[in-house]
C-alpha cells in the first residue's frame, strides 16, 4: 500500500513540475532546427515545367520560450536560446514580430518573383508612392520621432518610393553609427528629420532606426503567372530559394538541381541581391538532416555555416555554396561540379 502511495505520490509531483514548466513563460526564445520543403510543392509557375531533383528552403523552430523550452535550448547541442530582443528588437513584443514576419514573406514572395523574372528578361518591376511606417520600436533611434503611418519619401535628399530602395540605400551608403537624414509626409504636412543609426543584431553591418515599414500603393508588373504558397512558413529568407525555383521551372534545360537535393536560405532584393538571414547554425543541421547534398547560404552568414559543419563533420558530406547574388547562384548551379566542391571543402575542413 505504501509503495502504492509512493508511486502516485511520485506521478503527481512528476505531473505538477511538468505544468511548471509547460506553462511558466520567460523573456527569451529558443532556436531550434525545423524543416524543409520540396519547393515544387510549394511553387506553381504557369507554363513551367517541374524539374528533376529537389530545391529545398528551410525554416528554423522558432519559440517564446516556457521554461520547458528554455531548459531543453540550453541542454541540447542542437539549439540556442536568446534573449528576446534579438528577435523582436529592443521593446518590440512578439506580435509586433509576427505580423512583421508575415509582411516580410508576403513581401519575400513578390520580390522573387521580379529578380527570377528579370534575371530571365522578363519586365518584372515594384512600383509604390511611397514608404509607408507601420510603426516604430521603443527605445530606438526613431521612437517618438518617426510615427504609424508617416510616408517616408526621401532619404539624406533622394526621393524613395519602394522599401527596398530605401533598405538599399541604407544598406550602400550608411553605416550602422553615421546619421541619416528623411522626409516624411504626416497629415500632409512635410517634417525633416535626422537620426542616428544602430546596428542590427541580426547582422552588425547593417544600419538601423527601428520602423517597420512597407512600401504604401506596392504594385508589382509580374508577366508571367506565379503562385507561390509556402503554408505557415514566415520571415524573407526563403527568398532567394523562391526565385531558384521560379527559374529552374522556366528553363528546365539548365538542370540546376543536377538530379540531387539542393537547400538554401536568403533573403532575396527584387535586384537580385541575397541578403543575410538568423538561425543558420541549426539550418544547417536541419537540411543536412533533410538530405541534402549542397547548402547555399548567403555571404555574410557563410563563416558561421562553415563553422557549424567543422563542429558537426559534414563539410564534405554537404558542402556550402557562398551566394551574393541570385545571378551567381544561379551560375554557380549551371556549372555545379559536386566531387570538385567537396575536393575544395576538404580543404576548408582541414584548417
Amino acid at each position: 500500500m505504501k509503495a502504492v502511495k509512493w508511486t502516485f505520490g511520485i506521478i503527481v509531483g512528476l505531473v505538477a513540475i511538468g505544468a511548471v514548466l509547460w506553462y511558466t513563460p520567460t523573456s527569451e526564445y529558443v532556436i531550434l532546427p525545423g524543416i524543409t520543403e520540396n519547393l515544387n510543392h510549394v511553387i506553381r509557375v504557369r507554363s513551367g515545367q517541374t524539374p528533376k531533383g529537389r530545391l529545398l528552403m528551410v525554416a528554423v523552430t522558432l519559440e517564446q520560450a516556457n521554461l520547458f523550452y528554455q531548459l531543453y535550448g540550453r541542454l541540447t547541442p542542437y539549439g540556442q536560446v536568446v534573449p528576446a530582443s534579438e528577435v523582436t528588437g529592443p521593446g518590440g513584443s512578439s506580435q509586433q514580430y509576427e505580423k512583421e514576419s508575415e509582411l516580410e514573406m508576403a513581401a519575400a514572395k513578390e520580390y522573387a518573383k521580379v529578380a527570377a523574372l528579370d534575371y530571365l528578361g522578363y519586365k518584372a518591376r515594384e512600383t509604390g508612392n511611397g514608404v509607408l511606417v507601420y510603426y516604430d520600436l521603443p527605445k530606438m533611434p526613431a521612437s517618438g520621432k518617426i510615427k504609424s503611418g508617416d510616408l517616408i519619401v526621401s532619404v539624406d535628399g533622394r526621393p524613395v518610393s519602394t522599401a527596398t530602395a530605401l533598405l538599399n540605400f541604407m544598406d550602400s551608403h550608411v553605416r550602422p553609427g553615421e546619421q541619416v537624414s528623411l522626409e516624411v509626409v504626416r497629415h500632409g504636412k512635410r517634417l525633416a528629420f535626422t537620426l542616428p543609426t544602430v546596428k542590427d543584431a541580426a547582422d552588425p553591418k547593417r544600419p538601423l532606426i527601428g520602423v517597420a515599414i512597407g512600401t504604401s500603393g506596392e504594385s508589382f508588373t509580374i508577366p508571367v503567372p506565379i503562385s507561390i504558397n509556402p503554408g505557415d512558413v514566415s520571415g524573407p529568407s526563403a527568398g532567394m530559394m523562391f526565385s531558384l525555383e521560379i527559374i529552374s521551372q522556366l528553363r528546365p534545360s539548365w538542370h540546376l538541381t543536377h538530379n540531387l537535393t539542393i537547400a538554401g536560405t536568403g533573403e532575396i532584393t527584387p535586384t537580385g541581391q541575397v541578403q543575410p538571414i538568423g538561425g543558420i547554425r541549426e539550418k544547417v543541421i536541419t537540411v543536412y538532416d533533410a538530405g541534402a547534398k549542397v547548402f547555399l547560404v548567403p555571404a555574410d552568414n557563410y563563416a558561421a555555416a562553415l563553422s557549424e559543419e567543422r563542429e558537426l563533420g559534414i563539410v564534405t558530406k554537404m558542402p556550402l555554396l557562398k551566394v551574393h547574388s541570385l545571378s551567381q547562384a544561379v551560375s554557380d548551379l549551371r556549372h555545379l561540379d559536386l566531387q570538385a566542391l567537396r575536393a575544395k571543402s576538404a580543404k576548408l575542413a582541414a584548417y
